[in-house]
C-alpha cells in the first residue's frame, strides 16, 4: 500500500489523497528552489550612511576558559562506589550527579524510570478520542512539521495508528509555500476531504485561528507539542509535557518524544520498533539529553545500531555509517542534516516517505536523494555565510553589540537559520539572519548558551511591533517583517538581547572544561569510563579537559585542502600525544616545534586495522 498524504491540485490548494502513487522525484520538481540567484558578495540592505564602511579582517574569537567546579570528596565515593576512573566520577559531581543515587540513576539510565505516558496534560482525553476514531472507522490526519523532528513524529504516529487497524493520512507542510505551523486552509482542505480527527505532532500549540477553523467545520483537534506555550488553541486536547499544573514532572520532551509517548499510551505497551526515530530526533531539535530524553537516546542507539528501520538503515549507508557505531554526535552531525536538507531545500515528505517505506530500493532511492541535497546545502551554505561575513567585515561595528543581525537579498531561506548558528558560534553573539524578497523579509535566529534568545525577540515587537510573524523557543526562533522595517530590527534587537539577560548568564565568548588532565592519566581505562557517559549533547556535552604546559613535537596540516592539522605534543613528563584539531589547518604557523602551548581537548579512541590508540581532539588550544 501507498503512502496516505496530502498533496495538491494545479491551483494550489491542499487535497488529502489515500493510497497515492509514489511521490515524482524531488530532485527535479524542486529546481527554482535550490538556484537563486546570487546576490553581491557586499550587498547589504541596511542604509549605507547608517554604518561606516570599513575593511577589517574578520579574525576568530578570543575564548575565555571557565573551569566546573567539582565536590572531590563526593568524587572519591563515586570512583569506588561506581568503579569509576577518577577524572569520570569527578565529571560526574559537576553535573548534578553528586550523590550516589543521582548519580547511579545517570549512569544505569533505563526504561523503567520513564514517566507513565497518560500523567502527560490531557493523554487519557487524547487517547480516548484518537482510539473512538479508530473503532468508528473515522478519516484521519496526522499534521507535522518539516524538520527532522516534525518528520520522525510524523512517522511515529502514523506508524502507531496503522499498527492499531487505522490507515491515516499525513501532511507535512512545506517551507516555501506553507510555512512553519498549522493552517486554516489545510484544515478547510482536510475538512472538505471528509476528516474527522486532525492530530498534530511537533505543532500546533499557537494555532488559534486553526483551531477554531476545526472548530467551526467539525474537524476534531487533538494538538501534540512542545514549543513555548502563549494563547493555546481550541481542541480536544492539548498534549504537551511542560503545560502549566501539569503532573508530568520532565518538560523537555521533542516533538517526537511526545509522539512516542501518545504511541505508548495508544498501544499499552513499549514501542521498541520507534526508539531509532525517537533518538534521532531528540539529537536532532537538542533537546537537554538529561532525564527522559537521556533513556530515549540511550536506547534508541541501541535499536540505530543493531536493527534500524529501512529508511533509516538506508541513510547509515548512504552517509558512510555502516561499519561504525552510530553515536548521538554521528545522528547529529551526519544524519540529521541530510534529513533536513530535503524540507530546507525542496519538500519534508520525502523524509516521512523514507521513515516509513517497507521497500528497499524505494529507501536506497530516496536516502540518496537525500544525500544529494546536503551537498546542495552545503553550497548554499557556504556562500550565504561567505556574504555574512562579508558584510560584517565592512561594518566592524555591528560587533560592538551584544546581539548580531545580517540580512541578504536572495539568500536561500532554507539555510538562513544554519548560518544564524555558525555565526552565533563564531562571534558568540545571539545572531539573526534574515533573508529579503522584495518588500517581504523572513529570518532565523540562533542564540548563544543558556540564554533566551524567545524571550529577547518577544520583547522587540512590544517595543517596536516589528514582527508580522514570531514564534520559537529558548534557543531558536524564526519570524518575518516588512523589508522597511529591517534597521528598526537591527537597532531594537541589539537592545533587547542587553535587557533580556540575568548576571548568571556568561555572555563573554567562553568555553567550559570539566577537569584538568594530564598527559600520564590516559589510558583506555579512561576512554571505557568516559564512554558511560554517553549519549552526549545539548545538557550533557562531551567532556572537555584543560591540558597545560605541553610542548610542540611536530605539526602537518591534513585533508585534501590541508584544512585539518595534526599536532604531537610533549609533557615534562615525556608523554607525548597526537592531537588533532579539526578546521584549524591555517594556525599551522602558531604550532611551531618547541614552542609551548595550553589545550582543551576531548578524549576517545581510534581503531584502525585491528589497532586501538587513544585520540584527543582540540576544542582550543593558546
Amino acid at each position: 500500500m501507498h503512502l496516505s498524504q496530502i498533496d495538491r491540485h494545479p491551483n494550489g490548494a491542499p487535497v488529502i489523497r489515500r493510497n497515492s502513487p509514489r511521490s515524482r522525484d524531488v530532485l527535479h520538481s524542486h529546481n527554482a528552489l535550490v538556484s537563486p540567484t546570487p546576490p553581491s558578495p557586499r550587498a547589504t540592505i541596511f542604509p549605507e550612511g547608517a554604518f561606516p564602511l570599513t575593511q577589517t579582517t574578520v579574525f576568530p574569537i578570543k575564548y575565555k576558559w571557565i573551569g566546573r567546579q567539582a565536590d572531590l570528596d563526593a568524587a572519591h565515593i563515586l570512583a569506588d562506589t561506581f568503579h569509576l576512573h577518577p577524572l569520570v566520577a569527578r565529571i560526574l559531581t559537576t553535573r548534578n550527579c553528586a550523590r550516589v543515587e543521582s548519580a547511579g540513576a545517570f549512569l544505569q539510565a533505563n526504561r523503567s524510570s520513564l514517566i507513565d505516558p497518560m500523567m502527560m496534560h490531557d493523554m487519557p482525553r487524547a487517547v480516548a478520542r484518537i482510539r473512538q476514531a479508530i473503532q468508528a472507522q473515522e478519516p484521519i490526519l496526522v499534521y507535522g512539521d518539516y524538520d527532522v523532528d516534525g518528520t520522525a513524529a510524523t512517522a511515529i504516529l502514523v506508524r502507531t495508528l496503522r499498527k492499531l487497524g487505522a490507515d491515516p493520512a499525513w501532511f507535512v507542510p512545506s517551507r516555501f509555500t506553507d510555512g512553519y505551523g498549522l493552517h486554516t486552509k489545510i484544515v478547510q482542505a482536510a475538512a472538505e476531504q471528509g476528516v474527522k480527527l486532525l492530530i498534530t505532532v511537533d505543532t500546533g500549540i499557537t494555532a488559534v485561528e486553526a483551531g477554531d477553523a476545526a472548530k467551526a467545520l467539525g474537524v476534531d483537534l487533538i494538538v501534540t507539542d512542545h514549543h513555548h506555550i502563549s494563547t493555546v488553541p481550541n481542541a480536544v486536547a492539548l498534549v504537551h509535557p511542560a503545560y502549566p499544573r501539569s503532573m508530568y514532572s520532565f518538560p523537555d520532551l521533542c516533538g517526537a518524544g511526545v509522539a512516542f509517548k501518545l504511541a505508548q499510551a495508544l498501544l499499552g505497551e513499549f514501542p521498541e520498533d520507534l526508539l531509532d526515530l525517537v533518538a534521532l530526533a531528540t539529537v536532532a531539535d537538542q533537546v537537554p539529553l538529561v532525564g527522559e530524553n537521556r533513556v530515549l537516546v540511550k536506547e534508541g542507539l541501541k535499536r540505530l545500531n543493531s536493527e534500524p528501520n529501512l529508511g533509516l538503515a538506508a541513510l547509515i549507508a548512504v552517509a558512510g555509517l555502516a561499519e561504525k557505531r552510530v553515536t548521538s554526535t554521528a545522528a547529529a552531525f551526519q544524519l540529521a542534516p541530510r534529513i533536513n536538507a530535503v524540507g530546507r531545500l525542496a519538500h519534508a515528505k520525502r523524509a516521512v516517505e523514507l521513515f516509513l517505506t517497507e521497500d528497499p530500493q524505494e529507501a536506497l532511492s530516496i536516502a540518496r536523494e537525500l544525500n544529494v541535497y546536503n551537498d546542495r546545502r552545503k553550497a548554499l551554505q557556504s556562500q550565504v555565510e561567505t556574504e555574512a561575513l562579508t558584510q560584517i567585515e565592512a561594518h566592524p561595528n555591528w560587533l560592538e553589540k551584544k546581539g548580531l543581525v545580517v540580512a541578504g537579498k536572495g539568500w536561500h531561506e532554507g539555510v538562513i537559520g544554519i548560518v544564524a548558528g555558525k555565526l552565533t558560534e563564531r562571534f558568540w553573539k545571539s545572531t539573526l539572519c534574515v533573508t529579503v524578497d522584495g518588500d517581504r523579509a523572513k529570518g532565523s535566529g540562533r542564540a548563544i548558551p543558556e540564554y533566551d534568545l524567545y524571550r529577547a525577540l518577544a520583547d522587540v515587537p512590544q517595543r517596536t511591533g516589528v514582527f508580522e510573524k514570531f514564534g520559537g523557543h529558548e534557543a531558536a526562533a524564526g519570524f518575518s517583517l516588512a523589508t522597511a522595517d529591517l534597521n528598526r530590527l537591527q537597532k531594537s534587537y541589539g537592545y533587547a538581547v542587553e535587557r533580556n539577560w540575568f548576571e548568571d548568564v556568561e555572555l563573554d565568548p567562553h568555553r567550559i572544561t570539566d577537569a584538568p588532565l594530564d598527559l600520564g592519566e590516559l589510558s583506555f581505562s579512561l576512554v571505557d569510563d568516559l564512554a558511560k557517559l554517553e549519549p552526549f549533547g545539548n545538557g550533557n556535552p562531551e567532556p572537555v579537559f584543560f591540558v597545560a604546559g605541553v610542548t610542540v613535537e611536530a605539526a602537518q596540516t591534513m585533508g585534501k585542502e590541508n584544512q585539518h592539522l595534526k599536532v604531537w605534543v610533549r609533557n615534562e613528563q615525556g608523554f607525548t600525544y597526537p592531537v588533532l584539531a579539526f578546521g584549524k589547518g591555517e594556525q599551522r604557523q602558531v604550532w611551531q616545534t618547541g614552542t609551548l602551548h595550553h589545550l582543551l581537548v576531548t578524549v576517545g579512541d581510534h581503531q584502525w586495522k585491528g589497532e586501538r590508540t587513544v585520540q584527543l581532539r582540540m576544542v582550543d588550544g593558546r
